[in-house]
């Protein structure tokens, strides 16, 4: 495959993880709208809320079958059609009663579609590349996810800026106008070609075998670590956590945790692109979890001393977590599962860590709240002494796949 095409075949693809990302950043645009506009107390609010998380487990592991019966490139457009259900659902939500519901179920479709292209995006290009690139171009989806968060908050900006309607439309055109990137999508498949790997596949082939043992071992391990990393505790609650910072009703708290912690997020995963082919996975994060508990120590001291805080120098800690988790542990844990398994059992393979990923994922978001109430910059603690943790996994039992054979 020459490299016009095959860069040009990843970009298209990769426009599933841009999805990704915008489906999963819009929300937090329009949250507090569609809590006042239904009344919702707050365990259906966070439900509503959460629907696309809960249908990303149903999405990873619906995929991995998906992709063998039908093929990776079906895949890949069912989960685009999917996410066209999902937007254009939340922009005819009914008022009333049944609203909730029904938006409840659209984000949970959302949620089945992002789930199911974390899985299939990044094994279809796996599988595209060869060995010396391969790192590299997986990565390009990395960036279309975080790219996709950044396009979220400026859609529901200019929304919100240049939509002259009350906050019911406003709301739903926010979600709503996700089907145009979705659109998109679903046009750049039609050029896209099926993996030269799916001929070879075996659907009958199973996962849970003893000669499966060391990858789904391996996949496991680093699909629970990069979640006990707290980059969505991280991510979801940076608002909170940058009130805990500056203090209530700080002008810099929204500045700070979202565009922010956006830009540097870009910025950085953008760094691994150069950097993931160079040195190698392991030394990627072998690197960063060091870095990342380094920074969760900072800013569990500088919580911990109250008023007493210096607020730049945790806000340091928090921007350093997010430029060394994204050079890190979010480019490397994609990339190293599509790696690690035989081809005829390589869906199932990533479908078992996408699921894994999004459990813990889940578990995260929900608990980190209460962590922090009941134990405070413990929380922290707690995710700078995992990364500990999983920089010794990875030194001592970690293989390197730079530049191996997936053949």
């Amino acid at each position: 495959m020459k490299s016009p095409s095959l860069y040009w075949i990843t970009c298209a693809v990769s426009l599933g993880g841009l999805l990704f990302g915008f489906d999963a950043g819009v929300i937090s645009g329009c949250e507090e709208a569609i809590q006042g506009e239904f009344a919702l107390k707050p365990f259906w609010h966070g439900l509503v809320v959460a629907g696309a998380l809960i249908g990303t487990v149903f999405g990873a592991l619906a995929a991995g079958r998906m992709c063998d019966w039908l093929g990776r490139k079906p895949t890949l457009v069912w989960m685009g059609v999917l996410f066209f259900i999902s937007a254009a659902g939340c922009a005819i939500t009914p008022h009333g009663e049944i609203g909730p519901h029904v938006l409840g179920w659209m984000r949970f479709i959302g949620g089945i579609a992002i789930g199911g292209v974390s899985v299939a995006v990044p094994m279809y290009i796996a599988e595209i590349a060869p060995p010396e690139k391969r790192g590299r171009l997986v990565l390009v989806n990395q960036f279309c996810i975080v790219l996709g968060i950044v396009v979220s908050y400026i859609s529901n900006y200019c929304v919100a800026r240049w939509l002259t309607a009350s906050s019911d439309v406003v709301w739903r055109a926010m979600l709503g106008a996700e089907c145009i990137p979705v659109v998109m999508y679903l046009a750049a498949l039609v050029r896209v070609p099926e993996s030269p790997h799916q001929a070879r596949v075996e659907a009958s082939a199973p996962l849970f075998v003893r000669r499966n043992l060391r990858p789904i071992l391996l996949c496991f391990t680093v699909a629970f670590f990069s979640q006990l990393s707290g980059v969505n505790a991280v991510n979801f609650y940076s608002p909170r956590i940058f009130k805990m910072i500056f203090g209530e009703g700080s002008k810099l708290v929204a500045l700070a945790g979202t565009i922010g912690v956006g830009v540097v997020n870009l910025v950085f995963t953008v760094l691994a692109f150069f950097l993931i082919d160079r040195f190698g996975r392991k030394p990627l994060l072998i690197s960063g979890c060091a870095a990342m508990a380094a920074m969760h120590g900072l800013v569990a001291w500088q919580v911990s001393l109250g008023t007493a805080c210096t607020p730049w120098l945790a806000l340091a800690g928090v921007y350093g977590f997010i430029a060394a988790v994204a050079f890190s542990a979010s480019a490397v844990i994609w990339v190293f599962i599509s790696e690690i398994f035989p081809p005829d059992v390589r869906a199932k393979g990533q479908s078992f860590g996408g699921a894994v990923h999004w459990v813990m994922c889940m578990l995260v978001s929900w608990l980190f709240p209460v962590a922090v109430a009941h134990t405070g910059t413990y929380a922290f603690a707690f995710f700078a002494a995992m990364m500990l943790l999983e920089m010794v996994w990875a030194a001592l039992f970690m293989p390197e796949t730079k530049g191996t054979s997936i053949s």
